[in-house]
Formats: C-alpha cells, structure tokens, sequence
C-alpha cells in the first residue's frame, strides 16, 4: 500500500488527525507520494470516496495521482473520487445543475469585451488621462478578480489614481460585459470559481476531506472557493518557495498565514529531497537560508551516487558567454541529448 512506501516525514503527515493540516513540500521531496498516501490513509480508515475532493492545479497531476491510487484499489472506489483542477471540478458541477452553460475561451470573451468597450467614444471625451485600450483593461479586470474580493472601482483607485475620472465608464463597460455573458449563457475560466462559490453559498456541499496541491500558488478566488467548501478537513500542499503565479494573481498569504487563520492548525514539513544531489542542496541552503522564513526548512539529501559541484561562470561578453558553453558541451563526454541548456529568455 502507499504508505508502507513513505519515509518517516511523509508518513506523519500522511497519517494527521483529521483538521486544518499543511505540509510544506519542498521540491523533490515527495510531495505527490504524501498526497496519495493520504487519500489511501482516508479510504482505508472507512471514508466514503464520494467525500473526498483533491484540487489540483493541472489536470495532468489529478490523472497522475488518480492513476497511482488505482494501482491498490479498485477503479469503482477511486473513480467516485472528484479530483481535477479548480476550475474543472467547478465546471463539473456547474454544468450538472446548468447543461447550457458555455465555457468561452479568453480570445472569444476579449472579442466581445471589444465590442462593448467600442460603443464609448473615448476620442469624443476630454480626457486628462488616456484611457485603458480593451484588452489591457480586460486583462485588468480577469486579475482583478483573482486578486481581491473588494469592488473593482476601490481595487483600481488603489492602484490607478490617475484613472479615477474613468473609473466610472470602465465600470459601466464591466456591468455591460457582464450583463451579455450572462444574458447569452457564457462563461470565463474565473466565472466558474465565482458561480460555484455563490452555488455553495445557497446549496453546501459536504465534503470529509478537501486536499490542495500546490497551494503556494492559489489566489484570491481559489481560496475563497475553499473557504465556501467549509472543509470539515484541509490538507493542503506547498511551498512558499516555489510561488510562480504572482501574475495570475497568486497570494502568498494563503500559505504564509495558514498557521494564524486556522487556531488548531497542523504544519508538517518534508525535507528530505530525493531529485538533487548533494552539491545542489548544498548550494540550495546556503541561497535559501537568507530568505526571510515563514516556516523552518533546511533540505536533506535522500539522493546517492556522485554528483558534480555546480560552477558559476562570468564572462564580459555574451559572445564569450554562448562561446564557453559551446566549447564545454563539444569537449564533454556527455551524449548531447543528456545536455539542456536553459534560457532567461527566448
């Protein structure tokens, strides 16, 4: 079974009282292994697969862990598990109460917000301010909603002061844009989380455990829709760390203020990192370590065999830069489909 395969950490936190529990999982560290040995620990200690709800941020990690759990239960008990992102668990269940809800893609819902933005004829306006073209407004209003719960004209003056004699027609192109979707049954990726919260504000869902993986990454929104579950237990996942959606809006408070919003919370760590090698951790602490903490870690080896110690290069040119490199990977005796060069940029 799962857990017989966990280390001392992974098992701990596997095997937590039931509660408000977070595991930081740095990376390497088994973070996918604990998840399933948790759903394996809920199953055999009687819980009713319908019960458990596992959110994941791409549906390729739900199929993944769905898939392991499979290898030691029957297919019946795991497939009544609902397990998928954030917003394919809400499309789910929105389209089971609505099968005319349509799910438009962002080209799609831009190309209308276009068309409503169009009918104001800004160039007949005399403007101090030059005004937000459609899409850059559209992007706005999408991290908008990700990012806050407070109204779109108090999020904007916050942050736009210059902008606040426009607040109000970019208010009123909002409300339009909004009336059409709903008018015509559509949908944007951020609607679902939306429409699914106001759904578990009128009609609960009971769930016995809500898991969260990658949690350093959830944003307003998600985190409003997990707190509209009203999870008789959390599980969730992550690394502060490892954040890389700040600009979807991602909330690092999520996971920093996990132990100060939830009084009996549980915080477990994972340290021990079986995908680097020593000298890479090594390197890795020494970095980290001046990070400002919000919890305790240090990573641990959980990886044998040699290792070569990573080399800082600093060259005047990037001619001498791309030059090195070239010079480095013909002279190796590594197979060059064993090589990976990573870029900054394209």
């Amino acid at each position: 079974m799962p857990l017989k395969q966990l280390n001392a950490q992974q098992h701990v936190a596997a095997t937590a009282t039931s509660g408000k529990n977070l595991i930081i999982a740095s990376a390497g560290t088994g973070k996918t292994s604990t998840i399933v040995g948790r759903i394996a620990y809920l199953l055999q200690n009687g819980t009713d697969p319908s019960k458990i709800l596992l959110l994941t941020f791409t549906n390729k990690a739900a199929a993944e862990m769905v898939a392991r759990l499979k290898r030691y239960f029957d297919a019946i008990i795991i497939d009544k598990i609902e397990a998928g992102t954030f917003h394919a668990v809400a499309y789910r269940w929105l389209k089971a109460k609505n099968p005319h809800l349509s799910l438009k893609q962002p080209g799609e819902l831009k190309t209308l917000f276009r068309s409503v933005y169009d009918k104001r004829q800004f160039h007949r306006l005399s403007l101090a301010t030059t005004p937000f073209s459609a899409t850059f407004l559209y992007e706005l209003y999408s991290l908008y909603q990700n990012s806050t719960l407070d109204t779109f004209s108090s999020w904007m003056e916050e942050r736009y002061k210059e902008h606040i004699s426009l607040l109000d027609i970019y208010q009123d192109i909002i409300d339009e844009f909004e009336a059409t979707k709903e008018e015509y049954g559509f949908a944007s990726f951020n609607d679902l989380l939306i429409l699914t919260i106001k759904s578990l504000q009128k009609e609960p869902m009971e769930f016995a455990e809500v898991l969260v993986d990658e949690y350093q990454d959830t944003n307003t929104l998600q985190e409003a829709l997990i707190n509209a579950l009203k999870p008789k237990s959390l599980f969730c996942v992550g690394d502060y760390d490892q954040s890389i959606y700040a600009f979807n809006g991602a909330n690092i408070e999520n996971i920093s203020t996990f132990a100060l919003r939830y009084d009996s919370a549980n915080v477990y760590s994972l340290s021990v990192n079986y995908r680097s090698t020593r000298h890479i951790l090594e390197l890795a602490n020494r970095v980290i370590c001046k990070n400002e903490r919000i919890y305790p870690k240090e990573l641990k080896v959980g990886k044998s065999g040699e290792s070569i110690p990573p080399k800082l290069l600093i060259f005047d040119t990037l001619f001498e830069q791309y030059q090195t490199i070239a010079q480095n990977i013909k002279a190796s005796n590594t197979s060059y489909e064993d090589i990976a060069i990573i870029f900054r940029n394209n």
